[in-house]
């Protein structure tokens, strides 16, 4: 599978969480190089959620599977349907159906568990900034956040203040003019980690040229 959240494999979590879980290619990727991991998945929508099941089950993999999105505070939200990879939280667009979605707390799907490594991947459509702010602030634990980001010229420089503010290691990967992967570790995990020591003049350049090309 490419690695197109690159991934450190010399961070080895005890937790995996999966935030927007699609079809669950993301967790079967991590359960074959985390065999000891629990890994938890986010995910909404019912059609994805049973080709989760689908994939667990023909792998022999185990997870927990929530039915809901991650986001910055506990609510309801109307989530818009459209074709394959096209449904967000944006109802500008036309759409084929509303859903309502239950939000949860990035501190919610890790629960109650004693892991002390933790490997998040958001692909949350567009509610990263605000499940970040939420959790970034008091998180102590070693924590390696992976994922997409959207909006890149309005949400990048929020995310870049939200992990420097706290002391977190920010790198941009794959910019292009809305959209951008992003990598970030809390500073406990900065030891575990083999890129972090050029991610700050990356994350730098990166919104330089994202402003550019916008």
């Amino acid at each position: 599978m490419i690695d197109s959240y690159h991934l450190d494999h010399d961070f080895k979590p005890d937790l995996v969480i999966d935030g927007g879980g699609n079809i669950g290619l993301f967790s079967l990727r991590a359960a074959a190089t985390y065999p000891s991991a629990k890994i938890v998945i986010c995910e909404p929508l019912p059609r994805n959620i049973e080709q989760i099941q689908r994939h667990l089950e023909m792998n022999g993999v185990k997870a927990e599977i929530l039915p809901n999105c991650v986001g910055g505070t506990r609510r309801t939200i109307p989530f818009y349907c459209r074709g394959a990879n096209v449904s967000s939280f944006d109802g500008t667009e036309p759409y084929e159906r509303v859903m309502e979605i239950p939000v949860v707390l990035l501190s919610d799907a890790i629960g109650s568990s004693a892991a002390q490594r933790i490997l998040i991947k958001l692909d949350i459509e567009g509610m990263e900034i605000e499940a970040l702010t939420a959790f970034v602030p008091t998180e102590k634990r070693a924590v390696y956040v992976v994922g997409e980001l959207h909006n890149l010229p309005v949400n990048g420089p929020l995310m870049k203040q939200i992990f420097h503010d706290h002391g977190w290691t920010f790198e941009l990967v794959d910019v292009d003019k809305v959209t951008s992967g992003f990598r970030a570790c809390s500073p406990s995990a900065v030891p575990l980690l083999s890129w972090t020591a050029h991610a700050k003049s990356n994350a730098d350049i990166s919104l330089e040229k994202a402003s550019v090309s916008g």
